[in-house]
């Protein structure tokens, strides 16, 4: 009898033992961040942004470089988010405006102020480094004003780099040489950035082709990137499958996350250049919000490299159903509960 009894109280005596040394659940109050404004940017949701915030990471310190067609600064959302005023290399002076309005359109997806007012962007306490270039003379052919737009980025404190664009060139693993010919200055600026602790995040293209554009497939001809590289494409803003225009990761699957782009009828709510708010849609949004999420993980993780944080994000993203598919949507979808929970 003494026997049995010990045998039923084993199980209890070791539970104990294990609760004693576990350590005290994290009390975590979302709602605060779950508001009108989180609410209007539908994909915030999604990848579940206001757990992130809620354990401190909203980019704040954080500077990222927005590689785009400018930037309206003068509007309310981006008072206070922008680090240095930039340059603009189409009229090859410093700070930048925005003629075309996409590059405006990307700032309110990455960091849009936290103002009650109409949405607010991943990281809303980052600050942007805007560069301008190219406006309506694509294809790029990888300029050597890329390249400087980099490296200026980069010496003024960015170590996260945002490219919601991408040459209309199917990255292919047998034209490097080909690649290596038309970039230039921009591949060698891209690996000694990249070797320095740079991050470059840039979006898989809107052809609704099988393999990305150029530039978010250029690990698999130039390896050296990979660790310094994110391809991102595109969801619709609910998060269930593919939106109506995006590339696959395919070949960049390594290095490639999903995240909603918004689709037909239903875009992502940003900053428009005359100072509305209106609906974007494809990878260049979607590239917008990873930036953000790389900033927003930045200030929770202030003792980890931009490329550490980049390694974080792609291990930790969900690849449960649709996102176990690699060719698609290459690590699965992005998932910032997941990301930024407590470091062992």
């Amino acid at each position: 009898m003494l026997q049995r009894t010990t045998l039923l109280l084993l199980p209890a005596l070791l539970l104990g033992c294990a609760t004693a040394g576990a350590p005290p659940a994290e009390e975590l109050d979302t709602s605060t961040f779950e508001t009108t404004e989180y609410r209007a940017q539908k994909a915030l949701a999604v990848v579940k942004a206001s757990t992130l915030y809620a354990r401190g990471g909203t980019g704040q310190n954080v500077k990222v470089a927005l590689i785009d067609s400018g930037i309206n600064d003068t509007l309310p959302e981006f008072q206070g988010r922008i680090a240095d005023p930039g340059h603009d290399f189409v009229l090859k002076r410093p700070g930048t405006l925005d003629i075309k309005g996409h590059g405006t359109q990307m700032a309110g997806i990455l960091a849009a102020n936290k103002d009650e007012k109409g949405m607010h962007g991943m990281a809303f306490n980052a600050q942007l480094i805007p560069m301008r270039f190219g406006d309506d003379k694509e294809p790029f052919y990888f300029d050597s004003e890329i390249a400087q737009a980099w490296q200026l980025s980069y010496d003024k404190g960015a170590r996260i780099i945002s490219n919601s664009w991408a040459n209309p060139i199917e990255a292919n693993t047998n034209e490097a040489v080909i690649y290596q010919r038309l970039m230039g200055d921009s591949l060698e600026a891209a690996k000694k950035l990249v070797a320095d602790g740079a991050v470059f995040v840039f979006s898989t293209g809107n052809e609704v082709k099988r393999e990305p554009l150029a530039e978010p497939g250029l690990p698999a001809l130039f390896p050296e990137l990979e660790h310094g590289w994110i391809a991102v494409m595109a969801l619709k803003s609910d998060g269930t499958a593919i939106n109506q225009k995006s590339n696959y990761c395919g070949l960049a699957a390594r290095w490639c996350i999903a995240v909603p782009g918004g689709d037909s009828g239903d875009g992502l709510l940003t900053t428009q250049q005359d100072g509305s708010y209106g609906p974007t849609i494809g990878t260049s949004p979607a590239a917008a919000l990873v930036s953000g999420a790389l900033a927003a993980l930045q200030s929770r993780y202030p003792q980890m490299t931009a490329q550490q944080l980049r390694e974080r994000l792609l291990s930790t993203a969900n690849r449960s159903g649709i996102y176990a598919n690699s060719e698609a949507y290459g690590q699965g979808l992005m998932d910032l509960e997941a990301a930024s929970r407590p470091a062992p």
